[in-house]
């Protein structure tokens, strides 16, 4: 069918909502509630559209289609809508950018600046209240406000929440829902208690306010980073160039990522290929006698990877009778992280306590697994909030290449992060009749797990990541706004 979209003719599919087809086609309309795929819940009220020139204004994101209709997206009446709906939800977060975690980086933020919000119509002022009547408006915000800093991963503040319901769209494990009735619900997790889930960062990464940022101790890793007695290195994750140059000034390639990683304070910067190249060498190590007639009966069967943070806490949740069946290998960045502070330090005659390693990564579960040879965890999102509090942000550094770690790795190692990689990796590196497998994604890795008990399919092999594609999808992407 043909529709109109401001004046000009388009193709539009049955069941399509008017927003789809103007996402399809480049036609801007704004909206916090909507992303991608998921439910359209009509919340924000800032996707609005006049339809047949009616002079009613309608969501777009639960408007369907007609042949022969005609949407118009801009006009008088539209903007006043959306800016007045746009100051309704501005109006909780007046004067409270400044102290924000994801100050600059926020879609309410850049929403209220392209719309001009400046009169703050629905904000009480002082001299409009008695002081009665401001300490129980104050009580009153308050009681509803949730402030979650009791998990390593994610920091929850509900005071800069719009409930736009992404969170509760997105987690895969259904973490959060609404408490409270009426006029009080609120978006949160059960009975209000700390987050405990499998910190996938899904949540994080598509929040479109500063209700849900990354655990992390900024200022303590710029301390860090400053500090001419110690020495920091960058591990970084190839994965992260998927969003780093949201970031990082445009950041596209391993060479701009190292010389921004060199002018935030990084002495030495080390891609992650040589410590992958070690976890499948070591996973291949333990899977082996299972393939080659070797088998010891008295040793534990074990199949499941361990390279993903959450689907590790997925199956500890959810399947704990087949956490004995995680191979034991410790992962890329541990095995990396404890060579540079034991190996390297040793060849470089560098005390190990003067060291601080720092991951780049594009997974936020990581920091719920942290140990001892890490001493700090960043995403993409991070990296870029140390860039913008040194205020060096806007530098680009083209011919800059990453530190050569030990003797190496072999390039073909250097995707490890990418999902299917590691199953591809070890039938090239064992010869024989293997079951392997891959399930990426929760349904996949249960419906995988639940074949396994029902001893419907036995693995030799199955690797398990939570982030549908691999960790280009992580949690800890910077996501564009």
């Amino acid at each position: 069918m043909q529709i109109k979209i401001n004046k000009k003719e388009y193709e539009a599919n049955e069941n399509e909502t008017v927003l789809d087809v103007c996402r399809r086609e480049g036609v801007r309309i704004p909206t916090l509630c909507s992303f991608g795929k998921f439910k359209r819940e009509a919340v924000c009220r800032l996707c609005l559209v006049e339809v047949n020139k009616s002079g009613r204004l309608v969501t777009s994101c639960t408007t369907k289609v007609a042949g022969g209709m005609e949407v118009e997206t801009e006009n008088e009446n539209i903007q006043k809508a959306r800016a007045i709906n746009l100051e309704l939800l501005w109006s909780d977060h007046a004067g409270k950018c400044v102290k924000c975690k994801k100050n600059r980086k926020c879609e309410l933020q850049t929403l209220a600046e392209e719309y001009k919000i400046e009169n703050f119509h629905f904000v009480p002022r002082r001299g409009e209240m008695t002081n009665a009547e401001e300490n129980e408006l104050l009580r009153d915000n308050w009681s509803r406000v949730v402030v979650d800093e009791k998990n390593p991963v994610v920091e929850r503040d509900s005071q800069y929440c719009v409930e736009c319901r992404r969170c509760i769209n997105i987690c895969p494990i259904k973490s959060y829902g609404f408490n409270h009735r009426a006029g009080d619900s609120v978006v949160g997790t059960p009975y209000n208690q700390p987050l405990d889930c499998i910190f996938c960062g899904a949540c994080v990464k598509y929040c479109p306010t500063g209700a849900l940022i990354d655990q992390g101790d900024i200022n303590k890793i710029i301390t860090d980073l400053d500090d001419g007695k110690l020495l920091s290195v960058a591990i970084v994750d190839a994965a992260v160039l998927e969003s780093v140059g949201m970031e990082l000034n445009g950041v596209k390639t391993v060479e701009n990522l190292a010389g921004n990683l060199r002018s935030l304070g990084f002495e030495k910067v080390f891609d992650l290929s040589w410590g992958f190249q070690k976890y499948v060498e070591a996973v291949a190590e333990e899977i082996h006698p299972h393939h080659t007639g070797k088998k010891n009966p008295a040793k534990q069967r074990k199949f499941i990877s361990s390279f993903c943070p959450s689907a590790e806490l997925y199956i500890k949740k959810y399947f704990p009778e087949l956490v004995k069946n995680i191979i034991d290998v410790k992962r890329p960045e541990e095995i990396m992280a404890e060579a540079v502070k034991k190996e390297y330090a040793k060849k470089e005659k560098i005390n190990p306590k003067n060291i601080r390693v720092m991951l780049v990564s594009a997974c936020t579960a990581r920091k719920k697994l942290k140990d001892e040879s890490i001493d700090h965890i960043l995403t993409v999102r991070e990296l870029g909030r140390i860039a913008r509090e040194k205020k060096i942000e806007g530098v680009r550094f083209a011919g800059s290449v990453p530190d050569k770690f030990m003797n190496g790795a072999n390039v073909k190692y250097a995707e490890l992060h990418k999902y299917g990689k590691l199953s591809q990796l070890l039938t090239e590196k064992i010869k024989g009749d293997l079951v392997i497998g891959a399930a990426n994604g929760v349904l996949e890795i249960e419906n995988a797990l639940n074949a396994e008990l029902k001893k419907e399919k036995l693995h030799d092999f199955l690797e398990v990541m939570v982030c549908p594609g691999g960790c280009e999808k992580g949690g800890g992407q910077s996501m564009k706004i």
